[in-house]
């Protein structure tokens, strides 16, 4: 069973997944660390991508690089299935294991292992359907002090739910706590409109897309030594719609760690065209 979604945006998270798969690799290949790479939703292993061939997923793909160990979460069996006849068609030497589950259940089992104390570091790709990830979640990477992370964030998931009027159901505000992993959302994403209001002096408007951009950053560096500024949005290429921000962390505090990867993340984020 494929997947069926995506569009150019998902040739695009899979091409700087890529590039930095192999620089990770290619930089670490020399080094007497064990190298484990993660993908929290790692899906059926081929996509079906409108307007194009099935193309194999982020999974498949992290097969091709010099990892030592690879972990793949998966809650639907169906997809498991898939993947597993996908593995075996020229992987069957790696070391893969197939975790079924609900991700965020998962990655909590990362806090059992003292993955830097044990000589391990690696990538971890999070690459979540809507508002799934917990921000706990990120927690649990950012205090392994091993791992790279790169995580799709649902930027139009999350911007459905802020309301233009601010008169968000408690259903809504507790979807977006759970996301960003606190409530100061509520100021930091909405400012004084610059129309006059006879209702109210202290009309509120929603944020720029620009400035929910740079406040997610600013979230993602109270958990993680180290952030990109440059992350990316993605959009649909019909209506420039926003769709998701692709995020770069690194959770080793090693100040070496963190400019060489850093350095390597901002290239590929800066030397690709999302609209070309």
């Amino acid at each position: 069973m494929r997947q069926r979604f995506g569009g150019p945006w998902t040739l695009i998270k899979l091409e700087v997944l890529e590039k930095y798969l192999n620089f990770y690799t290619t930089a670490l290949k020399n080094q007497p660390f064990k190298l484990c790479y993660i993908d929290a939703f790692a899906g059926s292993g081929k996509i079906d991508i409108r307007g194009e061939i099935a193309i194999p997923g982020s999974a498949i793909r992290a097969l091709d690089y010099p990892f030592h160990e690879y972990y793949f979460f998966e809650k639907e069996q169906s997809y498991i299935t898939a993947l597993k006849k996908e593995i075996s068609k020229k992987h069957q030497h790696k070391s893969v294991v197939i975790m079924q589950g609900d991700c965020n259940e998962l990655l909590k089992t990362l806090s059992a292992v003292q993955w830097k104390k044990e000589g391990w570091r690696g990538v971890i790709f999070i690459d979540p359907f809507a508002m799934e990830l917990r921000w706990e979640s990120l927690k649990v990477i950012a205090q392994t002090e091993a791992f790279d992370v790169w995580y799709l964030f649902p930027l139009m998931a999350m911007n459905r739910l802020l309301r233009r009027d601010r008169r968000i159901p408690d259903s809504y505000e507790e979807k977006l706590n759970i996301l960003l992993g606190t409530d100061d959302w509520r100021k930091e994403l909405y400012r004084e409109s610059r129309q006059l209001s006879f209702l109210d002096n202290k009309n509120l408007e929603k944020c720029s897309i620009d400035s929910i951009r740079e406040y997610i950053i600013r979230r993602l560096k109270t958990v993680f030594p180290g952030v990109s500024d440059n992350a990316k949005i993605l959009t649909n290429v019909e209506k420039r719609a926003p769709l998701f921000l692709i995020c770069f962390c690194v959770s080793n505090p090693s100040d070496t760690a963190i400019r060489l990867s850093l350095k390597a993340a901002d290239h590929i984020l800066t030397h690709f065209n999302p609209y070309s």
